[in-house]
C-alpha cells in the first residue's frame, strides 16, 4: 500500500508539472491517497508506512501548488520576508531587516542559511524551506498525539489531522514568522508532555534546558505567538479544574498540573517575552490586542473598511447560493469538520474514561475548534488566532476520526469516504487554494500570486520611479509591497471615495490585475482603513485612455497629475459598505 500511495503522490506532482493544472490532479490524488491512509487505520498498519505515505501526501499537495503559482505571496508579507532576506544576507545584520524583524530574525536567519547553502532566490527558499518544515509537522504531530494520549492509533491519527486541517496547508506556502514559531509550539507541547512524564530527575532536567531554550527561542522568532497561544492556555485552565469531578479524581491532582514545576516552561516564556518588551517593544502587538480587546469588550470600534465598485457589481445572497456553497471544497470542509468535531464530542462523551490522559487538551481543543468553522463574527486577525487553535485542535480531529474509522464493517465504506472527500476538499478550500479563482462560489478575492511577467512588470515600474526620482508616489498595497522587493517604497497613500480614487501624490501606479480582484488600498490597522475597491474591465480601459501616462508596460502603468488625481474610476459608481 505504501508503494502504491508513494506513487500516486509523485505522479501527481509529475503531471502538475507537465499540465501546468493541479485541481483535477490533486482532487484525485489528495481524495484517492487519504482515503487508503483511512482504510489502513481500521486495523493496525506499520507507524513508518503510514506517516510516510501521510508526508508524501502532504508535501505532494504543496508542491503542486508551488508548481502552479509563480509568484505565491498569499496575505503579502512573504514579499516583505522576501526582501528582508535579501537584507539580510547582503548587510550582514539583522540591525537591516525591516517592519521590526530585526528583533525577531529567527526566521530571516533559517531562511537566510537555506538560501545560502542551496543558492536558491529568496522567495523560492522562503517557500520551500515552509514545504519542508510543514511536512515535518506530520511525524511531529504522530509523536504528539502518541506522547498526550499514550496510545499508537490515536498517534496515527494526529498525524492524519496535519493533511486534513487547511491551516496546515496554507502556512507550509505562506511561511513566515508566526507559522514558524507555531511550529516550536508544538515541538513545545510534545517536549511538555515528555516532562510531565519523565522517569527520572534527570531526564526531567534534561527536557527542562531544552524546553527554557526553546520558549526562548519562540520569543525571538514571532511577536505576537505567545499572546495567541496565551488564549489557548486560558482555555485550558477551567477544563484541567474540572477533571476531578469528571474522572472521581482527588482535587490535589488536579492542582498538581496548576503548580510551578509543571507551569515553569509558560512562565518562564512570559518573563522572557516581556523582559524583551520592555526592551524593544512591538507597536503593532500592542495594537491588536488593544484593538482587539476593545472590539471583544465594545469600548473600541474596528477601523470602518469599505468596498467601492467601480464599473463592477458582485452577486447577491440569497438561499439557493448558500446552498450552492455547500457543494464547494470550502462549504465540503466545514461540513466534514463539523461533523469530525461532533463526532469527538460523541465519543467523549460515550467513553470519557479512555480519555483521561488526554482529555484538558482534547476538551480545549474542541471547545476552541468552533472558531474554525464558519462564524459570522468580525474579529480582528481571527485568521492568526485560528491557526494557533488548530494547533490543538488535531486533539479533537484525531478522537473524531477514531471514532469514525472505528464504526461497524457494514459502514466501514462511508467512514472512509468522509475521510477521504474531506482530505481531498482540504487542499481545495478559500485558504489552500486561494489562488484558483474557480474552485468556489464567492466575489473576486484580493490577489495572492502573480505570474512571472506581472511580477517583473513591477520591478521595471519601480525602476522607471527611481531612475525618475519620482515622489510621493501612490500604489495599492500589493503593488507596494512587492516594489519592497525592489527596493522601492511607494509613500503616497490612496483613499476610495464612491465619486472614484483620490490621492495627493502625483503619481498614482495601477494594475491591469485590478479588473480580475479586489484590491486593498492601503493596510487598514496601520493607516485606519483606506478602504478596498473592485474594477470593471471596461471602466479601466476608459480611464486607461483618458488619463496622463508616463509609463505604461503589458501589466502597470503609472498615471501623472501635479496636484493629485481625483474620481478615477468614478463615473457612475456604485459603493458599499462591508
Amino acid at each position: 500500500m505504501t508503494k502504491a500511495v508513494l506513487l500516486l503522490a509523485g505522479g501527481g506532482v509529475v503531471a502538475t508539472a507537465l499540465v501546468g493544472d493541479r485541481v483535477a490532479v490533486f482532487a484525485v490524488v489528495l481524495t484517492v491517497g487519504l482515503g487508503l491512509v483511512a482504510l489502513q487505520l481500521r486495523a493496525e498498519p506499520s507507524v513508518p508506512a503510514v506517516l510516510t505515505q501521510l508526508s508524501a501526501l502532504f508535501l505532494a499537495g504543496r508542491l503542486g501548488k508551488y508548481l502552479t503559482t509563480d509568484v505565491y505571496f498569499g496575505g503579502s508579507d512573504t514579499f516583505a520576508h522576501v526582501a528582508a532576506v535579501d537584507t539580510l544576507l547582503r548587510g550582514g545584520s539583522t540591525a537591516a531587516i525591516p517592519h521590526g524583524y530585526d528583533l525577531y530574525p529567527v526566521f530571516h536567519y533559517l531562511v537566510g542559511t537555506v538560501r545560502y547553502t542551496t543558492g536558491l532566490e529568496s522567495y523560492d527558499a522562503i517557500v520551500l524551506t515552509g514545504i519542508g518544515v510543514f511536512t515535518l509537522v506530520v511525524p511531529l504531530a504522530y509523536l504528539l498525539g502518541r506522547s498526550v494520549f499514550g496510545s499508537r492509533r490515536l498517534g496515527l491519527l494526529t498525524a492524519l489531522s496535519v493533511p486534513v486541517l487547511e491551516f496546515f496547508s496554507y502556512h507550509a506556502l505562506y511561511f513566515y514568522p508566526q507559522a514558524l514559531a507555531s511550529v516550536l509550539v508544538l515541538v513545545a507541547l510534545l517536549v511538555n508532555s515528555l516532562l510531565h512524564r519523565a522517569g527520572d530527575e534527570r531526564a526531567f532536567r534534561r527536557l527542562s534546558v531544552f524546553v527554557v531554550a526553546l520558549v526562548a527561542t519562540m520569543v525571538i522568532t514571532h511577536h505576537l505567538t505567545y499572546l495567541l497561544f496565551a488564549v489557548v492556555a486560558l482555555a485550558a485552565v477551567p477544563v484541567t479544574l474540572a477533571r476531578p469531578f469528571l474522572f472521581d479524581e482527588p482535587r490535589a491532582h488536579s492542582r498538581r498540573w496548576l503548580q510551578f514545576r509543571w507551569l515553569f516552561p509558560g512562565v518562564v516564556g512570559g518573563v522572557f517575552l516581556l523582559a524583551y518588551w520592555s526592551y524593544s517593544p512591538s507597536l503593532i502587538t500592542v495594537g491588536i490586542v488593544q484593538l482587539t480587546l476593545g472590539v471583544l469588550f465594545d469600548v473600541a470600534a474596528a477601523p470602518a473598511e469599505q468596498l467601492y465598485l467601480y464599473g463592477t457589481t458582485f452577486p447577491t445572497d440569497s438561499v439557493g447560493r448558500a446552498v450552492e456553497w455547500l457543494s464547494t471544497a470550502t462549504g465540503i470542509y466545514a461540513v466534514g469538520l463539523a461533523a469530525i468535531l461532533l463526532l469527538a464530542g460523541y465519543e467523549l462523551l460515550d467513553s470519557l474514561g479512555t480519555y483521561g490522559r488526554g482529555f484538558t487538551l482534547t476538551a480545549t481543543g474542541l471547545g476552541l475548534s468552533a472558531l474554525l468553522l464558519p462564524v459570522p463574527i468580525s474579529i480582528p486577525q481571527i485568521e492568526r488566532l485560528k491557526f494557533v487553535i488548530t494547533l490543538v485542535a488535531v486533539f479533537p480531529v484525531a478522537v473524531g476520526l477514531g471514532r469514525a474509522l472505528s464504526v461497524d464493517r457494514r459502514y466501514a465504506a462511508v467512514a472512509v469516504l468522509l475521510v477521504a472527500v474531506m482530505g481531498g476538499a482540504t487542499g481545495f478550500t478559500v485558504l489552500a487554494a486561494d489562488d484558483v479563482a474557480d474552485v468556489y462560489l464567492e466575489e473576486p478575492r484580493e490577489q495572492v500570486a502573480m505570474s512571472d511577467d506581472q511580477y517583473r512588470a513591477v520591478g521595471t515600474t519601480a525602476a522607471f520611479l527611481q531612475r525618475s526620482d519620482a515622489d510621493p508616489v501612490a500604489a495599492g498595497k500589493i503593488t507596494n509591497r512587492a516594489f519592497e522587493t525592489y527596493r522601492f517604497n511607494a509613500t503616497g497613500t490612496i483613499q476610495g471615495e464612491p465619486g472614484g480614487l483620490r490621492t495627493d501624490a502625483p503619481f498614482l501606479v495601477v494594475r491591469h490585475s485590478w479588473t480580475d480582484h479586489i484590491v486593498a488600498l492601503g493596510d487598514s490597522i496601520r493607516s485606519n482603513g483606506l478602504g478596498r475597491i473592485a474594477v470593471g474591465d471596461e471602466r479601466f480601459r476608459r480611464t486607461d485612455a483618458t488619463v496622463n501616462k508616463v509609463y505604461t508596460n503589458d501589466h502597470t502603468r503609472v498615471y501623472y497629475s501635479e496636484g493629485g488625481h481625483t474620481g478615477v474610476y468614478g463615473t457612475n459608481t456604485t459603493a458599499a459598505s462591508v
